[in-house]
Formats: structure tokens, C-alpha cells, sequence
């Protein structure tokens, strides 16, 4: 009996510690097994991103899994290499052995609004952000050309310089939010330009453009390993004189799976590899995560900036936002943009859920972005992403690429 006691005082202890852990303990995971990268021509990059999706019982749980394959292309030549597809999931054990990074909880109403960037255009603002439906709570979890870029000065607390009489281009305005198609494999991408359309531009975090749709193509550079930095100054070049407004940087330095920079070794080579396309093309931060762990998220990007000590040309912020509901979503953006003090491309994307909750979130987070004066200055959003399963469904787009690409 006392053993028993005992036992349940245990459990009880356990329970109330799971409840302390909140809603998004598990938000933004990563499941790296079966990785392969092919260093030729093509670099294959496999995440197995695990998405934790609670019950409205008090009893029971389930587990979703997302499988995200990206291929990370040099384009150094034009070779065609392949790679075998992912492995199926395997099956969900009642403890997930994931990397896991906290998102931080906080209402979207304890972040206060932004000044926009002197280039976007004044609108009225507009209600505030709507809480998120109950079921989201319940869970567990390229024209003209382009502007100057700007010099991010991470401990000035004022507006950025504006550009140059002569500018290259200037940034969108207000409520000019450009849908983007992230892919791998582009013979998915023409189902999404039919009529109707509002993607406007694509990337493949590779180097080299191989979408053959028309649409504005952003390069990005991805890393410093795997031969990325001398293949970069060309391929660049290449892809400016073919019509691309704007670069990406490094994809997810915080996290030691991708590209696995500290913030000093990033600020380096960020000086060294994309500085010189300054008054060529918009320059993008590197892609950071929602992670609220130490050392990663916006906590990795002040560092940088830090890092940076106003030598980096930084024109616009790329971050990455997974597995929270809308309202945690739009104030996340709101602490990134008050901490990068530029504009905000969201490159990848995605929310816990149900398909039909999935959709929802898509739903309420586009109207906010393209309708709300408030987040103005996000400039470009992207969702995870051309797939079949995701955006694509057999031969014709899913209920999530219609909300995409035509919808909202």
C-alpha cells in the first residue's frame, strides 16, 4: 500500500511536470536518421521533422510525422544526379528520441507592433491579431531592379540609413506579400501557375535555377562546406544575369543538422561570400529557426548581428516557423523583425494539426500578412512546400496548395 503510494505520488509528479512543459514543448523537432548527402552535383539534405499533435481527450495522443526532403543543388554543372527517396516513417514509439527546440508560448499581444522600414509604404493599421481557433490551443504539441542594401547595425536602436539617390531597386510596400514555391522537384511547379495564381517566385535552396516556369529565382548559398563557397561567385552571377533580384545566405545555421555555423564563423563568411552582390541584388540574413533554445532562433541572429558589427549587407531577414498556432506565429515575427530591425522573408513554414486545422492556420496567417497593416513589412512568405503529400496531391495540388498558391 505505501509502495503504491508512492508510486502514484511518482506519476502524478510526471504528469504535472509534462503540463508545466506547455503546448509547444516539442514545436520545432528534427529527426536526422537516414540522412544522405551526394557531394557532386546535387547535395541531398533529409529532415524528418516530427510534429506532436495532442488530443482534445486527456487520455490519449497522437504523433504526426512530416517527412522534408531538401536537395541542395551547386549547380556547377548539368549533371542530372539522383538520390533515392526517404525511407516510409517509421512507427511512432511512445517516447520520441528527437532533437528538440522549444518555441516560446508567449501571446501575440505582449509583442509590441514594429515601426515599418522607411521603404514600405503607411497604411492604417488594422485590428489586432486574433487568438487562434480552440483546437490549436489544445495542442501538444524577379521588373524593376532591386533596393541597396542596407548595413545592419545590431546595437542601434534607430531606423536604418535610407538607401542611396541612385538605388538599384526599392522593397515592396505595404501588403504587397509575395507567395513563393520551395521545391525539389520542378515538374510539380506548373500545377501551381494556372490561372489565378499569386506565386510570383521560387527557390530550390540551390545555387542554380532548374524550375523552367518563368518565375523570379532566388539562389541561395546554403553553407560553407561541401566545395558551396567556390561554386557561390559564379553561380550568383549567373543567376543575376538571368534576372534574380534577390540572394539567400546560409539555411539554418543555428541548427547543427544543417548548415552549423556560429554566429562569428557566419558573420565571416557572410562578409566574404555575399557582400560583394552588394547594389547587384537584395541580400538575405541566413535562415534562422523559431528554436527558443540557448544558442539558436532569434537568439542565434542577435549574435550574429552582433558578430557582424555593422560590416554585413543584410537587406532583408529570412527566418523559418514550424509547429505553432497563428497566434504564437505572427508574434514570433514581430520579436524577429524588432531584433533584425529589417525586413522579413518567411522561407519555409508549416503548423500543427489536422489537415483541416492545418489549413485553417494557412488561412488566418496569409489574411493577417497580406491585410494587416501590422506586419507590413513581410515582405515574402514561403510554405513547406512543393511536394506531393504537402502542396502537391496526385496529379493537382492539395487543399493546402490551393490555400497557398490561390486561396486566402
Amino acid at each position: 500500500m505505501f509502495s503504491n503510494a508512492i508510486l502514484a505520488l511518482a506519476v502524478a509528479s510526471l504528469a504535472g511536470h509534462a503540463v508545466a512543459l506547455g503546448p509547444r514543448q516539442h514545436a520545432h523537432q528534427h529527426l536526422h536518421n537516414n540522412k544522405r548527402a551526394l557531394v557532386t552535383e546535387l547535395v541531398t539534405v533529409t529532415d524528418w521533422v516530427t510534429v506532436t499533435v495532442g488530443d482534445k481527450s486527456t487520455t490519449s495522443s497522437a504523433r504526426q510525422f512530416l517527412a522534408q526532403t531538401r536537395q541542395v543543388r551547386s549547380s556547377s554543372s548539368s549533371s542530372s544526379s539522383s538520390v533515392a527517396a526517404p525511407p516510409s516513417p517509421p512507427v511512432v514509439a511512445p517516447t520520441p528520441t528527437t532533437i528538440i527546440t522549444q518555441v516560446k508560448s508567449s501571446a501575440a499581444s505582449s509583442v509590441a507592433p514594429v515601426a515599418k522600414q522607411p521603404e514600405a509604404a503607411a497604411v492604417a493599421p488594422s485590428p489586432s491579431i486574433p487568438a487562434p481557433a480552440a483546437s490549436h490551443a489544445a495542442q501538444p504539441q524577379a521588373p524593376p531592379p532591386p533596393a541597396p542594401p542596407v548595413v545592419v547595425k545590431p546595437a542601434a536602436t534607430s531606423a536604418a540609413a535610407a538607401p542611396p539617390a541612385a538605388a538599384p531597386a526599392a522593397a515592396p510596400a505595404s501588403g504587397g506579400l509575395r507567395r513563393g514555391l520551395v521545391y525539389n522537384d520542378h515538374t510539380l511547379l506548373p500545377r501551381f501557375l494556372t490561372s489565378g495564381t499569386k506565386a510570383t517566385w521560387t527557390y530550390n535552396w540551390g545555387q542554380g535555377d532548374d524550375s523552367s516556369v518563368g518565375l523570379e529565382f532566388v539562389p541561395m548559398l546554403w553553407s560553407t562546406s561541401k566545395g558551396f563557397p567556390a561554386t557561390w561567385p559564379a553561380n550568383a552571377a549567373k543567376a543575376i544575369s538571368a534576372g534574380s533580384k534577390c540572394v539567400l545566405s546560409f539555411n539554418e545555421p543555428d541548427l547543427a543538422s544543417q548548415a552549423n555555423l556560429s554566429p562569428a564563423d557566419a558573420a565571416a563568411a557572410h562578409i566574404q561570400l555575399m557582400n560583394p552582390l552588394s547594389g547587384k541584388v537584395r541580400i538575405g540574413s541566413p535562415a534562422i529557426t523559431n528554436s527558443q533554445e540557448a544558442g539558436q532562433g532569434i537568439k542565434w541572429l542577435t549574435a550574429f548581428l552582433a558578430a557582424c558589427n555593422g560590416q554585413c549587407k543584410i537587406d532583408f531577414t529570412a527566418i523559418h516557423i514550424y509547429g505553432v498556432p497563428p497566434n504564437v506565429f505572427l508574434a514570433h515575427i514581430l520579436e524577429a523583425h524588432a531584433a533584425a530591425k529589417t525586413n522579413i522573408w518567411i522561407t519555409e513554414f508549416g503548423f500543427p494539426g489536422s489537415p483541416d486545422e492545418v489549413n485553417a492556420s494557412l488561412q488566418t496567417v496569409l489574411k493577417q500578412l497580406e491585410t494587416n497593416a501590422t506586419f507590413s513589412f513581410v515582405e515574402r512568405a514561403s510554405f513547406f512546400m512543393v511536394s506531393d503529400g504537402l502542396l502537391a496531391q496526385g496529379g493537382g495540388v492539395s487543399t493546402l496548395g490551393q490555400t497557398f498558391a490561390f486561396g486566402a
